[in-house]
Order: C-alpha cells, then structure tokens, then sequence
C-alpha cells in the first residue's frame, strides 16, 4: 500500500487536530454521556435485560447498514460532507431519545445512531488513509482511540450526574448538545479538507465492483475483529448492569465505567508507539488477553471493590488496543477501494456491535448475569485467534529492515 509520507509526528498530529480529532470526538463525548443513562432509563420503564440489549445493540444495525450508503454518499458529495451530515444526523437522534420511551421507537432511534457513527468513522478512516504515512498511523489512530477513551472517563460520570440530578431527559438534552458542536469544525481554519473535491473526482470503482474485487480479503479481516468489537461494545452494557446488580447509584454506576476507562486513557500512548514501533500484533495479544482475563474476573465479581477492580483489569487492557481495529482496517485497505473497504469492515464490526449488547442481554436473561461477562471472555478469545492466525501482521514496523 502507498502512503503519502507526512511531516514529523508532533506537526501531523497538530495539522489533524481540526479536521479528524475534534469532529470525531465530541460525538463519542456526547454518546458517553449516555452509557449509565440508557440502560437505567430502559430499566426503570420496565424493560426486560433481553430487550435492553436489543435496543443498546441496534446501534450495531445502523453500523452495519450504514457502511455502504455512506461510502456511495462520500464517493458523490465528498468526505467533508458525509462527516458532516454523520454528525447531524447523531445529534437529532440523541436528543429525540428523551421524547420516547416506546421500545420499538428506540430501537429506530439507536439503529439511526448506528448509521451516523459509521459515516463518521468512515470519513475520518478515508481522510487518515488518504494523507497520513503509514510509520506514523498507528500513533495517529492511537490518539483518536485515546480520545474515544479520554470521553469515557469524563461522559459517564457526567451522564451520571446529570441522570441523578434533573433526570435522563436533561442528560439526553446534554449529549445532543455537546454533539452538534462538532458540526463547526467545518467552519475552522483547516477543518475542510481541501483536497476532497480532487478525490472525489478522481476515477474511483463503483463500490459493488470494489467490494466484489476484494471480497476475499474482506471477509478474511472482518471475522476476528467483529468478535473483538463484540466484547468491547458488550462490556458497556454488562458493567453497567452488574453495578444495578450490587445496587449502585446511577453516580456510582457512572464512576464504575469512567475508572476502568481512567486506566485505558493513560495507556493509548503506549499501544500506538508500540504498534508502529514492533508491529500491530504486539499490541493486540497482550491488550485482548488481559481484556479477556478482566471479563471474566467481572463475571464472579460479588461487591463495588471487586467490580472496580475488574474494570480496571479490562481498561488496562483496552487501552493496550487504543486504535488498533481503525489501524488495521486502515492497513489492509487497497489503494483503489480505501472507502468501499472501510465501509465493509464497519459493516462487520457493527455486526458485533449489536451481538454483543445482544449476547450479553441473552446471558443474563437465561442463564445469570456474571455468565454474560464470561461469554464475552469467550467471545473475545475467538476474535484475538483469528486476527493472530488468519489475518497476522498488518503493519510495517519502524525497526524492520
């Protein structure tokens, strides 16, 4: 893969400051808000545990659906465009949550969320792949990775708060707000890419050519991963209800999911350096077996200290991963379908999305709710064997000759 080769790490990371990491990052800010949030205020409405995580995990629907229309829409109106209306179209589906507590309603609502995640993501990847060198990208996705992390640490103690304080209403009104701020990074001095009309004219094959020219590839890189982003996004559901469990505050609850977080955030740094330094797979091993262990040391957790600690064990081990499926997908992209490719893999990581809000809620309904932290143990084994020996190293590491 050819890769522009850009300016000094510290000067890229200042030029990107605008145009990838404060529209990207305050969007998660605002959905962070909402992780304590949503599945109390599904709970207190008397919605079953199976249910909640149908509706948590419908963000995975929009994800997956979301993936290709976005790339169409990209390659036709532009990269800035797609972000833009991404951001929009997360920031009214926010604030319509605290207008409904109807489930099917919620259900739409998330999968909606799903879909201007995706764009979002998508368009950053594409603008990334485009114009960053590959010997600096894995730092540079580690930072968006720290980023997401650094929201998860301030959004739920915050959603928490608000929740306790004026009810889930206001802190709905909260994450839309701080979302549709990121809307005006277009109007900043480098926040519109000026190249973007040049790519979107250059010739580009149709995204069903494309996908159809790599679909090996594709579905080669997409399995462990979407088992990976499984357990991730399955752990935002399970913690919060284990805390409900242990019969935490929605403060406290809030608390429990920012000090795992805390950990994760110090240790982007590392995953990033380590990434480009060694090579993308020195990262993942140990970041996703230690994430695996925390999982299942959250199942039998039977008090606060406990869980706290858990989440610790799983925020170390996340943050040892920061930007590691970005970095990836972004590696493996060819140079003739870097939006079509992307678009595919978020199609597969919005699969396991949904699965694990659904995987969890299953669990806990019919066998317990410490049994759902442990099949996302499981879960997460499977994915970290298949990218170790399907997929392998996907990057060019700095000390190789």
């Amino acid at each position: 893969m050819t890769a522009v080769q850009g300016p000094g790490l510290t000067a890229e990371l200042r030029r990107l400051a605008v145009p990838v990491y404060l529209p990207w990052t305050l969007p998660m800010l605002g959905a962070t808000v909402l992780l304590p949030v949503l599945p109390l205020y599904l709970i207190e409405r008397g919605i079953s545990l199976s249910l909640v995580g149908v509706i948590i995990g419908a963000v995975g629907v929009g994800s997956a659906l979301g993936g290709l229309p976005a790339s169409v829409f990209g390659q036709r109106f532009g990269n800035d465009a797609l972000m833009f209306v991404s951001i929009a179209i997360q920031a009214a589906v926010v604030l319509a949550f605290g207008f409904t507590g109807l489930a099917i309603a919620l259900v739409v609502l998330r999968t909606a969320e799903g879909i201007g995640m995706s764009g979002t993501r998508q368009s950053r990847q594409v603008y990334i792949a485009r114009s960053v060198d590959v010997g600096v990208r894995g730092r540079v996705m580690s930072l968006v990775g720290g980023a997401h992390r650094f929201t998860f640490v301030i959004g739920p103690p915050l959603g928490g708060w608000v929740y306790e304080m004026w009810g889930p209403e206001s802190a709905f009104v909260l994450a839309a707000a701080i979302t549709a701020i990121g809307l005006f990074w277009i109007a900043l001095p480098g926040g519109a890419d000026p190249n973007d009309n040049r790519h979107r004219q250059a010739e580009q094959p149709r995204v069903r050519v494309a996908l159809l020219r790599h679909r090996r590839l594709l579905a080669r890189a997409s399995l462990g991963p979407m088992l990976i982003m499984a357990a991730r996004e399955g752990r935002y559901v399970v913690i919060p209800l284990i805390g409900f469990r242990l019969e935490l505050s929605p403060i406290a609850i809030g608390a429990l999911v920012a000090v795992g977080t805390a950990a994760d955030f110090l240790l982007f740094p590392v995953s990033g350096f380590i990434m480009d330094r060694f090579g993308r797979l020195y990262s993942m091993v140990p970041a996703f077996s230690l994430m695996a262990f925390g999982l299942l040391l959250l199942g039998v957790a039977g008090s606060a200290s406990e869980a706290v600690v858990a989440g610790v064990v799983i925020g170390v081990g996340n943050g040892l991963s920061s930007g590691s499926m970005l970095t990836m997908s972004t590696d493996l992209a060819p140079d003739d379908a870097h939006g079509p490719f992307i678009a595919g893999f978020s199609m597969a990581a919005g699969v396991g999305r949904l699965a694990g809000p659904v995987i969890v809620g299953w669990a806990a309904q019919s066998i317990g709710l410490g049994a759902s932290a442990v099949a996302l143990a499981i879960t997460l084994g499977f994915g970290l064997s298949w990218i170790v020996f399907v997929i392998g190293e996907t990057g060019r590491p700095n000390g190789a000759e």
